[in-house]
């Protein structure tokens, strides 16, 4: 039976080649995104799923009480996790993470920057992270250590084994290698190519390191098998508040399952994340397939006078109705079966450049059980979806009235027929709508004022014991003609990490202990930088005071409440002498921080180099590599240039907006594949009416116009029923972003005006075609 409902379908196909050519390209265009958006989530779901024991794994947090709200953080002091191994018996093993970025790591004369880094020994017990020699954990009990990646094995010592080799460290300790493991999987959220003994952290950070109001490392607990979160949480909650004087912390574990997809809070409870990104392209992976079933649907009812008189004649002879349902599903599993052939072979070539420019790896292994799952699975959903509604209409005609020659379309076939095309403008409109609203959120943010001027501006990473001779790099610097001013500081001026909260100033209410961002920097810091200031001075070697006082941003000011005259205000034991304009920092998108900059008297992280407006950069380069490297001659010389890195904060909105063109377009072609079997069936079928209308004096801007309404009608439509909804959505999506483009009337109409023009260019070339027929040969064809 399935063999001749086979044969069947193949010939009925063949018979219709442009139906059957326009319904395999929507499919595979559609399945093909379905794939890809199929594997970008299963990449998704697998992230950190190498760990064995990842279902014990927590990482502690806090939940802080603040004058604006709950704020809730992932680093935390470096005795807590001898404390809760003390007090809580539900936990297995405790590690401190301490991030050191990237350090110099040497041998002879090769040196190379690595991703480090500091872990207690336990560590390497919780995560999954293979020995390849070495016993890692008893390698990092030892400050004298250190613990290599293959690929910084590979990279450092070519061929050679790198057991028991000696590494220069930083430009300061030299460490035996002890062990190698397996590189970190690209599935991983912690990335490192280092593993080094977190007492050398220790050593290397006495100050605070043992202090329990500096919050700067991440402790990781495992909990006994068995164990409940729920009571491990409720006995964890106070210890904080037990040891510090922050007496409205909360102590939580929080899943390593959950870190990744779910990581997002608000005002202290658990709110989406990654995994709402999921479900968005999930979503419109879903609509675009929709839209490709949608056209099979059309395209099969449009055809139906043609399919009449053979239902009509099979019914005659004793087929009954779920035997022709059967056989239009078969049909339909056919076209979605070389759709899907077609879909596999576009996702293989498609995949390569959207990892280039996603920068991801995701693969398509065919090997994987998953993957034929999810292929089956497509395969079916989309050939039941796409000829559900056709199988059923059309086994659903009585013989009596089609073998009578009364093959007239069912009541409402056309009207449902239009709302599905309707339905297929209204997904395409609003993806459009989309796009644009993001280019311009991206464009807006990008020609957004930074507060401080970025021209001629560069940064040089201070590594290892380059901060010791910082001053005599300065100096330096400084005889360097092309050079107009050098500075420094612990932060760049693209991202700020340090945060406090419990400054007193006069006036201080209790609703106001909000967090301020904290930094410290070296003379001359604004006029390097090109920062404004609304009040006062910058730091300067003129006033020996400077060392006690400190300088606030405008939104330290408003959110304190201060009146003028703001200098001279003390902002706990330190006067304010200068008060500066705010500028951008960390996110584009969002209000300036409330800021407070200290002078620092150590080493900083970052030197800043402001250079002459005439002068040619790459001159001025070379001079500046030949005096960092006579100060630090161990150190690779490296720099930025703070505009250039500034347009790179933009990468993951651009790839954002990349997503919704891929996706817009796909559901736009699909939509217009749609158009273009219907209108030219259409013409088709009114071949004899087009040949009366002409004979009596139609023109050919009369007959194209016939055959136009009939689809400009649901574009129409379309975009009166997305113009609302698009409205609501970019407004719930824009309501989270400070800085935010205004809605504007023409975003909605230009797009309703590209789908207008696409739809005229998609059915002109069948309506032109049928107009400019010889209606004599139409009509002796009748």
């Amino acid at each position: 039976m399935f063999k001749n409902y086979y044969r069947h379908g193949w010939r009925n196909l063949l018979k219709n080649k442009l139906s059957t050519l326009v319904n395999i390209g929507g499919l595979s265009i559609g399945l093909a995104t379905g794939i890809i958006i199929l594997l970008w989530i299963n990449d998704e779901y697998s992230f950190d799923t190498f760990h064995k024991n990842r279902d014990h794994i927590y990482l502690m947090m806090q939940r802080v009480q603040r004058g604006d709200g709950i704020s809730v953080g992932d680093v935390t002091p470096g005795p807590l996790a001898a404390r809760l191994q003390a007090q809580l018996p539900e936990i297995k093993y405790t590690a401190r993470c301490g991030f050191g970025g990237q350090e110099l790591i040497g041998t002879g004369t090769k040196s190379i920057y690595q991703e480090s880094i500091y872990v207690d020994a336990h560590y390497l017990d919780m995560f999954t992270f293979p020995a390849v020699s070495g016993n890692p954990v008893a390698a990092l009990q030892e400050p004298g250590n250190i613990v290599l990646t293959e690929s910084a094995a590979s990279r450092l010592f070519g061929q050679e084994n790198p057991m028991g080799k000696i590494v220069h460290h930083n430009g300061q300790h030299d460490l035996k290698v002890a062990a190698v493991i397996r590189d970190v999987p690209p599935n991983s959220t912690v990335h490192f190519d280092i593993l080094l003994p977190f007492r050398l952290f220790s050593l290397s950070n006495a100050d605070w390191i043992d202090r329990w109001d500096n919050n700067r490392l991440q402790t990781w607990v495992m909990l006994q098998p068995g164990s409940s979160l729920a009571v491990f949480n409720q006995k964890a909650k106070p210890v904080i508040q037990q040891s510090s004087d922050e007496k409205t912390a909360e102590l939580f574990g929080f899943p390593l399952t959950d870190r990744y997809l779910h990581s997002g809070f608000k005002n202290g409870k658990p709110s989406g994340g990654r995994i709402e990104l999921i479900w968005l392209l999930g979503l419109i992976g879903f609509f675009i397939l929709l839209i490709a079933c949608i056209n099979f649907m059309n395209l099969s009812t449009a055809r139906s006078e043609q399919r009449a008189r053979e239902v009509g004649v099979r019914k005659a002879l004793g087929a009954g109705k779920r035997s022709l349902v059967l056989q239009f599903l078969v049909e339909a599993l056919i076209i979605t079966f070389l759709a899907l052939v077609v879909a596999i072979l576009l996702a293989k070539l498609a995949l390569p450049g959207l990892n280039r420019i996603s920068g991801r790896s995701i693969a398509f292994n065919f090997l994987q059980w998953k993957i034929w799952a999810g292929l089956v699975s497509l395969l079916l959903l989309t050939g039941l979806i796409a000829g559900s509604y056709p199988a059923f209409f059309l086994s659903s005609f009585q013989p009596v009235k089609v073998l009578k020659g009364n093959v007239t379309q069912q009541k409402g076939s056309g009207l449902f027929r239009k709302g599905l095309v309707t339905f297929q403008f209204i997904i395409s409109t609003f993806l459009i709508i989309t796009t644009i609203v993001i280019y311009k959120q991206l464009q807006y943010g990008q020609n957004r004022p930074v507060g401080y001027n970025q021209d001629n501006l560069l940064e040089i990473p201070v590594r290892g014991d380059m901060g010791s001779k910082q001053a005599l790099l300065k100096t330096d610097l400084l005889t360097i003609p092309e050079i107009a001013s050098v500075s420094a500081g612990t932060d760049d001026l693209l991202g700020f990490g340090g945060g406090t909260n419990g400054i007193q100033w006069p006036g201080k209410t209790p609703d106001q202990d909000f967090e301020f961002t904290i930094t410290w920097v070296q003379y001359d810091w604004v006029k390097t930088a090109g920062l404004q200031l609304a009040a006062g001075r910058d730091f300067s070697a003129d006033y020996g005071a400077d060392s006690l006082g400190c300088m606030v941003n405008e939104a330290a000011v408003k959110k304190m409440g201060l009146k003028p005259p703001v200098v001279g205000t003390l902002l706990g034991s330190n006067p304010i002498i200068g008060v500066v304009k705010d500028f951008v920092a960390n996110d584009p998108f969002r209000s300036p921080p409330p800021m407070v900059i200290y002078l620092g008297k150590g080493g900083m992280g970052h030197t800043f180099v402001r250079l002459h407006k005439t002068t040619d950069p790459q001159q001025a380069l070379a001079k500046i590599e030949a005096a960092v490297k006579k100060n630090s001659p161990g150190f690779p010389f490296e720099f930025h240039f703070t505009k250039e890195a500034y347009q790179q904060k933009f990468n993951g909105l651009r790839s954002s907006g990349f997503m919704f063109n891929w996706t817009g377009s796909l559901a736009i072609l699909i939509s217009c594949l749609g158009l273009f079997g219907l209108s030219a069936f259409l013409a088709e079928r009114r071949t004899k009416e087009i040949g009366i209308r002409k004979v009596m004096g139609a023109s050919a801007g009369t007959i194209w116009f016939m055959l136009a309404k009939e689809f400009l009608k649901p574009v129409g439509i379309a975009f009166l029923v997305t113009v609302p909804l698009a409205i609501l959505a970019m407004h719930a999506a824009l309501r989270s972003i400070d800085y935010r483009v205004e809605l504007q009337w023409w975003m909605f109409g230009g797009a309703g005006l590209l789908m207008l023009v696409i739809a005229i260019g998609t059915i002109s070339y069948q309506g032109i075609r049928a107009a400019r027929a010889n209606p004599v040969k139409a009509l002796q064809a009748e």
